[in-house]
């Protein structure tokens, strides 16, 4: 007789689920959803069934909800509001129940939930008014955790009116309620169960089962069911459907214990797009490659530290997600400079652009301008059309390299220079007034192998044969009517005509602006598996990575490059480590902390390296301790060796009327001093260390590459080769880029096929000021930084300042450099 008056309280006990089509409209009972449970609810209906399914929105939702209860007589309305709001998740809901045989009440609800995707923890404070003084300013709280591990499995739990309140003789008493969620075959399947029950009578809870299921795309059903196994608590079933449309989506569902049935009609608008019906039918995609790689932030933005991802690494992120993507059937790429992209990233885009096209995805480019650079990553689309001004400028490549040795002579100043190998040229732009043979014989032999590479893409992609596309060289800029003449263009198209041409080259699909590869509602649970990119890019100095305002320079720093990859390491998450690398290399203390934290990163976990347009010197440095390295065939690779630069400035000194005497204890007690030059005896002690630190190079080199170390000093000295003549004397394991690194450290993770893996960038730059406690080489160029532009420099004195040197602040910075020894120009 104990559990009698438990008994009586089961009408009260299944809120907002199966079990309540059948209850009286009495507190704290609410409007009725469509089939659902604890575990499986992430929207905003969550906050009268558990608040810690309010974690799982990415963005605002509405919910309206009208029920009609034939058994009960009975008429509720409800509209809940949901988002996501300072990386909580909030949720508002007004519910309003009347009854023949009860009275109206009407329910007020606010929740929060706090935590990882993983492990959501939520609580909903609940008020009641109504004229009847038993329920007008009743107050209850419900707390509710919802933990997603796997990607199968949902737990929840849910205590409802915790405070049990009480008033003029009604009362609450506390509810519990424990969810299973389950989805064995994946997404399209779900699979819940409940356990509801009051205090003190677990035994007399009610069961829920649930099953979710889309049949088709963007087409849902819904079943439920709700007994007791007590007698006196009817069988309770409830069945829905739901069509998404989008940012719509409309549900019906109906049910009852056998006196009579209870609609649920509900209307959801979001700001977030479902998996739609008509979403399925094919969608082509327009893709500013010059809008996604602009990207950075204002300079005021940067000099105070804020920054975002590097806007190349974030390319190639969409490009990868969408060669995915089933629901992505088309691409107009839109293309002009290009900013930032050299040929080895060049040769990166045109490998992206046939996996689009091998993905069964067809690729349009309409060309705005370009050069033989953004016409190499062209040539791999199905088709090729540029507007009909556009300016091609597809007149074959050039190197160009600018000395200041002569500018250097007229200011009096004079560069001591130690080095290793004929071909480690470093500092000659300020040392000579020309280019030297060994620069000389290193960008002809460059040049040589890109043209090749360059001329058998274009022919392969499209079937232009190299002496027609040297005949297109020969007459300098070309027309969009002329580049079409000569085979490079398939048409040309007025910008006003372009929609329409759209439809033309894509029939029957429907043209999607705004794509994105993610841009439907993810109803995944757990997280994904992670592949981290660390990026190495720029110059390689002490200190975190960091980037000028003014677009001058781009530093990567050995802080912000091992912490990177020690969390990499550690985080159970990553399964594997693609190591980034575009960079002439720099300081050698910073490279070989890098080429440490890689060999220590390698005993976790598998690291790929993979080559942009450069990975010389420093860069190599840092890459070579990877399990493997892959190269473009473009990518400017080597340059192993070392040298240490020392400016003079005695000269310079002297006509402008200053002086400096030094005191000294010891010989050789300034011979790095930045006024004298060096005597013989301080030339032969730098040397000496100079050669020290390049047979360091070359034993790491050696053992990682399982080469001999003479055969390493042969292909080393300094001398810089293409990706292609790299693999040929075993410097690279490979040729390809950031997607085949990705592909390779997934295999060597042995990570199942279908498995969906995260591509996740850890360690990129921050703003240039952002590490100003006393990391080396910021300070020397703070007060030429501070005086901030409204705007970016134009890219013509960005490129100059590169070409004199001022780009690249860590070759003036004092210290032993491994970096590539000229800076170089190729177009």
């Amino acid at each position: 007789m104990r559990h009698l008056p438990l008994l009586a309280l089961l009408p009260s006990l299944a809120l907002a689920q199966t079990g309540a089509v059948d209850r009286a409209p009495a507190p704290p009972r609410g409007v009725t959803l469509p089939p659902t449970n604890a575990a499986l609810i992430d929207e905003a209906p969550a906050l009268s069934l558990n608040p810690a399914g309010l974690g799982f929105q990415d963005a605002g939702q509405l919910f309206y909800l009208h029920e009609r209860n034939l058994e009960s007589d009975s008429v509720a309305d409800a509209v809940f509001l949901g988002t996501r709001l300072l990386g909580l998740g909030a949720g508002f809901s007004l519910e309003w129940i009347r009854g023949e045989n009860a009275p109206d009440y009407r329910k007020t609800s606010f929740g929060l939930s706090l935590g990882p995707r993983t492990l959501q923890l939520g609580a909903a404070l609940h008020d009641f008014s109504s004229d009847d003084r038993r329920i007008g300013g009743l107050t209850s709280w419900d707390v509710g955790l919802t933990a997603r591990p796997f990607r199968f499995l949902s737990l929840a739990a849910v205590a409802k009116d915790v405070n049990a309140p009480e008033q003029d003789g009604l009362k609450l008493p506390r509810r519990y309620n424990f969810g299973l969620g389950l989805r064995p075959l994946g997404e399209r399947y779900t699979l819940g169960v409940d356990w509801l029950f009051a205090e003190g009578g677990f035994r007399e809870g009610l069961a829920t089962y649930t099953l979710q299921a889309e049949v088709v795309r963007g087409l849902r059903l819904g079943g439920g069911l709700s007994h007791g196994f007590v007698s006196g608590i009817p069988l309770a079933l409830q069945v829905a459907a739901t069509v998404d449309l989008g940012h719509a989506g409309l549900t019906y569902a109906a049910g009852g214990a056998g006196n009579g049935l209870d609609h649920v009609l509900q209307l959801r608008l979001s700001s977030e797009r479902y998996r739609s019906v008509h979403g399925g039918g094919g969608v082509v995609a327009l893709v500013d490659l010059d809008d996604m790689l602009a990207g950075g932030v204002s300079p005021v933005l940067s000099l105070l530290g804020v920054s975002e991802v590097d806007p190349y690494l974030r390319l190639m992120k969409f490009l990868d997600l969408a060669t995915r993507d089933e629901r992505l059937k088309g691409v107009v790429l839109k293309m002009e400079g290009l900013p930032g992209v050299g040929w080895g990233t060049a040769e990166e885009l045109r490998q992206s652009l046939l996996k689009l096209r091998e993905a069964g995805k067809k690729v349009v480019v309409v060309m705005l301008s370009g050069d033989d650079r953004s016409y190499l990553v062209a040539s791999a689309a199905d088709s090729v059309y540029a507007l009909t001004e556009a300016s091609l400028p597809i007149n074959g490549l050039a190197a160009t390299v600018t000395s200041l040795g002569g500018t250097m002579e007229k200011l009096g100043v004079h560069w001591d220079v130690a080095r290793v190998g004929e071909y480690k040229t470093a500092m000659e732009q300020f040392t000579r007034s020309d280019m030297s043979p060994a620069v000389r014989e290193t960008l002809d032999a460059y040049l040589d192998a890109q043209v090749a590479h360059y001329e058998k893409a274009v022919e392969a992609g499209r079937k232009l044969p190299p002496q027609k596309l040297r005949a297109a060289w020969a007459q300098g800029i070309l027309s969009s009517k002329r580049a079409q003449a000569a085979g490079l263009l398939d048409g040309v198209v007025s910008a006003t005509e372009l929609e329409a041409r759209v439809a033309e080259w894509f029939p029957g699909l429907r043209f999607h602006p705004s794509y994105s590869p993610r841009d439907e509602r993810e109803d995944r649970w757990g997280l994904r598996r992670r592949i981290a990119v660390v990026p190495v890019l720029g110059d390689i100095t002490g200190g975190r990575s960091r980037e000028d305002p003014l677009g001058f320079a781009q530093l990567a720093g050995a802080e912000t490059v091992v912490r990177a990859l020690q969390e990499a390491q550690d985080d159970p998450s990553v399964v594997a480590i693609v190591l980034r690398v575009d960079s002439g290399g720099g300081d050698v203390l910073a490279s070989d902390l890098m080429y440490r934290a890689v060999l220590e990163a390698k005993k976790h976990k598998p690291v790929v390296a993979s080559m942009g347009d450069a990975a010389a010197s420093g860069g190599y440095y840092a890459a070579v301790a990877a399990d493997e390295v892959l190269a473009e065939p473009t990518t400017l690779t080597g340059s192993i060796g070392v040298f240490y630069p020392k400016p003079a400035l005695e000269g310079l000194g002297m006509k402008l009327g200053v002086n400096q005497e030094t005191l000294k204890r010891g010989e050789l007690a300034d011979l790095l001093e930045w006024w004298k030059p060096w005597t013989p005896e301080q030339q032969a002690a730098v040397q000496t260390w100079v050669d020290d630190s390049y047979d360091t190079f070359i034993t790491e080199v050696a053992r990682n590459r399982k080469m001999d170390k003479a055969k390493v000093d042969a292909v080393a000295r300094g001398r810089v080769w293409s990706g292609t003549d790299a693999l040929a004397r075993g410097l690279v394991d490979g040729l390809g880029g950031l997607p085949e690194a990705v592909a390779s450290a997934r295999r060597r993770a042995k990570v199942p096929p279908a498995e969906d893996l995260d591509l996740d960038v850890m360690g990129d730059a921050r703003g240039f000021l952002s590490g100003l406690g006393g990391e080396p080489g910021v300070h020397a160029l703070a007060g030429l930084l501070l005086p901030a532009l409204p705007e970016r420099p134009p890219e013509a004195l960005s490129v100059l300042a590169r070409e004199v040197g001022l780009g690249s602040p860590e070759l003036l910075r004092p210290g032993l450099k491994a970096m590539m020894p000229f800076r170089v120009r190729i177009r």
